[in-house]
Parts: C-alpha cells; sequence; structure tokens
C-alpha cells in the first residue's frame, strides 16, 4: 500500500493570529450598526432597494413583504447610517422600521407612516419580538431575488439558529428539509438525495442526482459531498425537483446551495471559537474556528474564515488492536474579497480549500458488536478540495449582469480490504488484498446572465454557461504480501458543456402569473482507459478503451400561480433534468454489461401550496409530485467488487411533501417536516432479469422530522433551546442485482441549549440523545457486499461544549 502524506495542519496560525487582529481591531456591535456608509442607491422599487442597502450595510431586514409598504422608489445618496437610510426608503409609505437588534430589521405596516418614521426607534423589548420568520430572507438559488413565500416551487431555508451547531455538515442539517436525505457511509464520503429519487448508493461514473453549490459556483461533479464544516455560514436553499432549465446536468432532482455571509464593506467583525466532544464509544474531538471582517481601503474588504478539528472514531478493530480507529481530521479555510468599484459594480473573490482524512471506515460486519469489527487492513479516506470563483455584477435601473468564473480540484483516495476477491483472482495469492482508487476532478465552468428588474409585469433571465470537466480514475487492486498487482487501470474523462438559456415571467393579471424557460446544451464526453496486468477470471489481461458520447439535450420549465390573497399562493409546475451517458471499462471479456450506458432523464409534475397566517404564526408549505425516471443510471458492482454503470430500467415516484411551522407563543417555534412517497421501478431493462421491481435504494417512503425552538431563563441567564426529532421508515439499500438487501427504519433526536453572554457565547449541543445504534446504512465494502451482512450505525451520544467569543 501507498505511503499516505502526513496531514499539514493549516489552522493553528491562522486561528491564533485572527484572534489577535479581532483583539486589536475590536468594536462594539451597537457602533457598528450607527456606523455611517458611502451610499449612492439608485431610486427602485422598495425589495431592491432593501436587498441592496443590506449587501452593502450587512444588516438584516425582515417583517411584512415590503410590496405592501406602497412606497415610492427613493435615492439614498450620502454619508448615512443604515436606520437613516432606510427611514429615507420608507418615507412617506405605509410602514415604519423597528430595529430588533444590532443588525436586524424589521417593516412594520403603519397607518400614519408619516408620523411615525420621523420617531427614533426604541430599543426592543427581548421577549416582545419574534425571531426572523425565513420568509424574510431573500434568495437567489432560482437566480432572481425573491422570498420563500414568493418562490412557486418546493423551496427550503435553513438558517441560523438552526444553521449554526457545533458540528454542523449537510448530513446534520438534512432533517430540517423535507425529502433530503444523506448517506451515512463516512466523512467525505456521502451522496445528497432529494425528492425521494435515488440512482444508487455507490459513487461511481455517474454525474450526481443533486447539484451542490457554494454560493454561485457548483463544487461537485460525479464525486461525493466534499463534507465542508459549515463555519460562517448564511443559510442553506434547497431547490426541490428537476432544475434542467436553470442549472443543467447535475441537478436532475434539485440542487442545494451553500450561502456563506459576505464581506462587509463598512463594519468590522471577528469570532473565535473551540469545542470539545465525548461520545459514548471513542475518545474525545474538538474543533477551533475563527473568522475575521477587515474593511479595505477603496470600498473594499476581506473575510477570512479557518477551522481545524479531530472527530475522535467510534469503530473498534479487533483485528488491527485499536480502538477508535476511524478517527477522521479536517481543516480548511475560506477567504473572500470584495470590492465596490461603483455603487453599481463589485467585484468579488473567493478561495474555499478542506484537507479531510480518515484514518477507517465506519461499518460493522458480523455479530461482533454495534461498534465492533475485525477486518485485516484499514479503509482510509481522504477527501482534498480546492476551489477558487470570481464574479463581476453590474447592477442598474435596467436590470442585474453577472459574470463568474469557477475553478474547482478535487482529489479523492479511497482504500478497501479487498479480500473476498479472493475467488476471482486467476494466479497463486496470499489471500490478503487491497483495493485503493485515486480519482482527481478538476472542473472549470464560466457563466455570464442578465436579470430584469423585479417589479416590472414581464421579467425575464437568460444566461450562457461554458464547463469542462478533466477526470483521473486510476483503480488498483493488490496482493498485500506478494506485492503482485491483480488490476491496474488509468482512466481520463474530458466532459465539455455548452448551453444557453432563459426564463421569462408575465403578470397576467395581479393574481395570475405565467412563466417558462427554456435550457438548450451541447455535451462532448470522451474518455480514453488504459487496462493492464489484470490477473482476474473471465478478464483480458490487458486493453484499450476509447470512445466519445455527443448529446444534444434540450430542458423546459412551465409554471403558472395564483395568488388569491397576501397569504395564499397555489401553483401547478412542469420541468425535467437530464444526465449524458458514459462508458464502463472495468468490464469483464464474458459480460452482458455493455460497454456505454446511456443518458438518463428525469420529468416532473408538481403542485402546490403556500399559506402564511395573516399574524405570522402559521406557515404551511405544501407540494404534491409525480416523477417519470427514464434509462435511470444506476452505479453498480461487479463480483468481483469493481464499478459499472447500468441503465437499470424506468423508475417513477408520487410523494407528498409537507413544511410547516407554529408559533403557538413568542417564545415556542415547531417546525414539521415530513414527505410520503411511492418510489419504485415499473419497467426494468430485460438485459438484467433479476432485477426487482421495488423501491429506489435509500429512500423511505415515509421520512418526518419534528423541530422545536424555545426561550426559558435559567436563572437570570437567557437560553435559547432546540430539540430534533426525527424518522426514516425502511427502505432497500439496492437495486437487487444479485439480491435485494433491506435496511429498517429508525428514529434520531439531537438536543442543544445556547446562552448568549454578550460577547461570548455558550452552547451545549447532544447528538443522538437516545444513544440508538440503529443501523442507517447497510453498505460498507463493494467486496464484502455478497459475503457478510454490513451494518453502518448511528454515531454514539455524543456531547459538544463549545464557547465562541465574537469582536
Amino acid at each position: 500500500m501507498p505511503a499516505r502524506r502526513p496531514k499539514p495542519s493549516i489552522c493553528a496560525k491562522g486561528l491564533l493570529t485572527a484572534s489577535v487582529c479581532a483583539a486589536v481591531f475590536s468594536v462594539s456591535a451597537a457602533q457598528a450598526a450607527d456606523r455611517r456608509h458611502a451610499l449612492d442607491l439608485p431610486a427602485r422599487p422598495l425589495t431592491q432597494s432593501l436587498i441592496a442597502l443590506a449587501a452593502r450595510s450587512g444588516i438584516s431586514v425582515g417583517g411584512v413583504d415590503p410590496a405592501l409598504c406602497a412606497a415610492t422608489p427613493r435615492a439614498v445618496k450620502g454619508h448615512l447610517s443604515a436606520q437613516q437610510a432606510l427611514q429615507k426608503l420608507l418615507s412617506g409609505s405605509q410602514c415604519r422600521v423597528e430595529r430588533v437588534d444590532a443588525v436586524t430589521y424589521r417593516l412594520v405596516r403603519d397607518t400614519q407612516p408619516l408620523a411615525v418614521v420621523a420617531r427614533p426607534a426604541a430599543p426592543p423589548a427581548p421577549r416582545a419580538v419574534a425571531p426572523p420568520s425565513d420568509d424574510d430572507i431573500p434568495l437567489i438559488i432560482v437566480r432572481h431575488p425573491t422570498r420563500l413565500f414568493d418562490t412557486p416551487a418546493g423551496v427550503s431555508v435553513v438558517a441560523p439558529p438552526m444553521l449554526s451547531g457545533n458540528d454542523t455538515d449537510l448530513s446534520s442539517l438534512a432533517p430540517h428539509v423535507a425529502g433530503m436525505t444523506v448517506t451515512n457511509l463516512g466523512p467525505g464520503r456521502d451522496k445528497i438525495f432529494l425528492r425521494g429519487v435515488s440512482d444508487s448508493v455507490l459513487t461511481g461514473r455517474t454525474q450526481s442526482m443533486v447539484g451542490l453549490y457554494l454560493d454561485d459556483t457548483p463544487i461537485t461533479y460525479n464525486a461525493p459531498d466534499p463534507d465542508l464544516l459549515l463555519v460562517d455560514m448564511a443559510r442553506l436553499e434547497v431547490l426541490k425537483g428537476p432544475q434542467g432549465n436553470l442549472y443543467g446536468q447535475g441537478a436532475l432532482s434539485g440542487v442545494v446551495r451553500l450561502v456563506t455571509n459576505k464581506p462587509l464593506l463598512d463594519h468590522f467583525e471577528g469570532e473565535a471559537g473551540v469545542a470539545l466532544g465525548t461520545a459514548s464509544e471513542g475518545k474525545p474531538s474538538w474543533r477551533t474556528t475563527g473568522m475575521i471582517n477587515l474593511p479595505l481601503p477603496g470600498e473594499a474588504a476581506v473575510r477570512a474564515v479557518l477551522w481545524d478539528e479531530k472527530s475522535a472514531g467510534f469503530i473498534k478493530d479487533v483485528a488491527l488492536t485499536r480502538n477508535a480507529s476511524n478517527d477522521t481530521e479536517r481543516s480548511g479555510g475560506r477567504l473572500s474579497v470584495k470590492w465596490q468599484a461603483t455603487p453599481g459594480l463589485s467585484f468579488d473573490s473567493t478561495v474555499t480549500m478542506q484537507d479531510l482524512r480518515s484514518s477507517n471506515s465506519q461499518y460493522v460486519m458480523g455479530r461482533t458488536g454495534s461498534y465492533r469489527r475485525a477486518l485485516s487492513l484499514a479503509e482510509p479516506h481522504d477527501n482534498i478540495f480546492q476551489n477558487l470563483a470570481m464574479g463581476v455584477t453590474h447592477e442598474s435601473a435596467s436590470g442585474t449582469w453577472r459574470v463568474s468564473l469557477n475553478r474547482l480540484r478535487h482529489k479523492i483516495h479511497t482504500g478497501y480490504d479487498a479480500q473476498p476477491v479472493g475467488r476471482y483472482v486467476s494466479v497463486a495469492n496470499s489471500g490478503v488484498f487491497f483495493f485503493e482508487e485515486d480519482q482527481i476532478i478538476r472542473l472549470s465552468s464560466l457563466e455570464a446572465s442578465y436579470v430584469s428588474p423585479s417589479d416590472r409585469p414581464v421579467r425575464w433571465l437568460a444566461g450562457v454557461f461554458a464547463a469542462r470537466s478533466e477526470e483521473s480514475f486510476t483503480p488498483l487492486l493488490i496482493d498485500v504480501y506478494t506485492r503482485r498487482t491483480l488490476y491496474d487501470e488509468d482512466r481520463s474523462d474530458r466532459i465539455d458543456d455548452a448551453a444557453a438559456f432563459a426564463k421569462i415571467t408575465w403578470d397576467l393579471t395581479p393574481k395570475w402569473t405565467l412563466s417558462a424557460g427554456l435550457r438548450a446544451q451541447r455535451s462532448r464526453h470522451r474518455t480514453l482507459s488504459d487496462i493492464a496486468r489484470v490477473r482476474l477470471v473471465d478478464y483480458a489481461t490487458s486493453g484499450r478503451i476509447t470512445g466519445v458520447i455527443n448529446a444534444n439535450p434540450v430542458t423546459h420549465e412551465l409554471m403558472l400561480s395564483y395568488q388569491p390573497s397576501a397569504s395564499l399562493m397555489l401553483y401547478a409546475l412542469s420541468s425535467d433534468g437530464f444526465r449524458t451517458g458514459g462508458f464502463n471499462t472495468t468490464t469483464a471479456q464474458k459480460s452482458i454489461v455493455p460497454g456505454t450506458y446511456k443518458g438518463d432523464r428525469l420529468s416532473s409534475l408538481e403542485t402546490g401550496l403556500k399559506y402564511r397566517a395573516p399574524d405570522g404564526r402559521l406557515r404551511v408549505d405544501a407540494a404534491l409530485f409525480h416523477i417519470e425516471w427514464r434509462d435511470i443510471q444506476s452505479d453498480q458492482l461487479r463480483p468481483t467488487g469493481l464499478p459499472v454503470t447500468l441503465n437499470i430500467g424506468d423508475g417513477r415516484n408520487t410523494g407528498l411533501e409537507i413544511e410547516g411551522g407554529w408559533r403557538p407563543i413568542d417564545d415556542l417555534t415547531l417546525q414539521l417536516r415530513a414527505q410520503f412517497s411511492d418510489p419504485n421501478l415499473h419497467k426494468t431493462n430485460p438485459i438484467y432479469a433479476k432485477v426487482r421491481e421495488e423501491g429506489m435504494p435509500y429512500i423511505s417512503r415515509r421520512m418526518a422530522s419534528l423541530s422545536a425552538q424555545w426561550r426559558t431563563p435559567l436563572f437570570t441567564l437567557p437560553l435559547e433551546n432546540t430539540a430534533v426529532l426525527s424518522y426514516r421508515d425502511g427502505s432497500p439499500l439496492n437495486y437487487g442485482i444479485s439480491r435485494i438487501i433491506r435496511m429498517k427504519g429508525y428514529v434520531n433526536l439531537d438536543l442543544g441549549s445556547t446562552a448568549d453572554l454578550g460577547a461570548y457565547t455558550l452552547a451545549l449541543r447532544v447528538t443522538n440523545a437516545t444513544g440508538n445504534k440503529s443501523n442507517s446504512f447497510a453498505y460498507g465494502n463493494p467486496f464484502a457486499l455478497d459475503t457478510a451482512s454490513q451494518n453502518t450505525p448511528l454515531r454514539p451520544r455524543t456531547y459538544w461544549l463549545s464557547v465562541n467569543r465574537r469582536f
């Protein structure tokens, strides 16, 4: 086995630097809130002006819909505080502004706006002001500024405090989004699923089902989730259903967008944090984080974020005589720069890096115990992620232009104990085998788009997109003791995509809206694979495979919405998505597996409603959807454990998705998220006669979560408490090429409490509070899938205590 390079510590000095700089440059939150900003905002509708003001000053504005304020478009110029600018924008309107805290304001309807605007804002009563609603957050995942209630589609938002945690990543946020699931193979190995559709729990040659974006840039192609630690994040946006029109390939079942906090031009910020964790199994864990935001001369700012952590393992590998064998170390950082060249022209750039290394996998085999197993070899995983994103934005009264460039490098190394493959080795051997695969993805993308003003009865957006993905894939199977190579492949793929897209929205009447969109794309997939030193039964000893696949898909979106009142919206939506085909290279000489697999297409019909009670205490989002999926691409395994991709057949899913929130009193908020669906194969590819027409891998027919947030005093200390109870029904693990493997359902409970002590925040969080040892994902080792039962237990009960200091 090749030696693994030592892990560099990239964060310790950076965290110390951030802490020292924060101490030197710190200012109070109140001073920051009253800071004057050099503003030059053109006269635009109130919604656009508020978004522009928030971007310039770092404030957040919630409350009533700005459209209800009947505000006259006004220009705002001069050196003004955020509150002064808000008062100018609302002058003569039917709304006034109230300050909630140092950087949060809310709009309130008032029957005497002129008199109220002149009043100074009174300091808020801590228990009388409701927390900001997710409906007040401006969304960009639909490629134009809008709000959750105004978006006629299945959209979910996760924002602080739910986004703020001691171990926040996508797997911990999935219970907060109806219909979202993340596999539990291990850090840096997982796949994301939306809307009850899944191609396979394996990560192979197929492109991702869900488009994962960091702000405006795609960060996955056919690799697993890089598992970025979500530090200093503004929110998580999830758009469900196929998004071929807006996002092209890799968005077959939806898009997940990680939105970071942007540099503040006139506002200093700093934060340093330390967290300690301990589990009922394994050694202690720890994490350090740091953030600093520095304004620069010339209307510019830089924001730096660093993190470093060690997550202690909980699987005891008795054969290797190691406790906590699956330790994971993760360190990384993000550096963002913004320059506001003119009031309407801005430049931004972000560099993101993360180095994640797991010393072993986290599944168990046989009946040795919930957290015990006996493997001959460790199964490490390294996931090294680097991304550079740059953009230029020009805003004016006629619309917004945006050009963005992205360059990604993602390196993945995974190893497996491949002892069961001995049945297929054609030469004398020791019986101890190791399989490792290295995957390097280089993705470059360029996009230019235009979005028209949002206040017009006819609105539209258009853009062009180009991307090139260059990937190398080098699987290697060796005999550990003889050092003999049993399979060696050097494969390279290059995929070129070019597309043009457009979408137009027309307000037919004040209550009816129609929109339509198209995307025309050209894709070219080239593959070159050299295979050598093969010593497996029915395999050629060497070979070369080359080929080119071209595709010219066109995708659409068609939507009709009806809003009979300010609190209710009904809509119907049709959309589709696609993935191009590819090549199988790890196939035997005598095999029914074809050398290529076709592209697949997913079409969706959806109807839904959004309701908001006039008093803001109740909200309901519901969607009924039907999905038809043709020529499903599915990553599968040959008996040797080597990966192949098959067009497994046609599938469909009909389901109901519900997200609701209720605030019975000011200090308590309850939220329910649920999905009920019927995913299945209804037409199997006749080549694979053994496949059963059952459910889809890892997709439960019933999933639900219930969360509660409440405020309560502990002596004189105010506490913010959360509880999240989630349930997943049983499901099949695979499509059953050889046999069906099923996993059982389980329940999980997470608890947390946070105390705000002014400059300090103290938090306690308990994950898997009941100590549930259920199998969350029954696949671990591809070579042993048919030889022994495999279970991946939930991480044992873990306590996290964190302290954060704001500057």
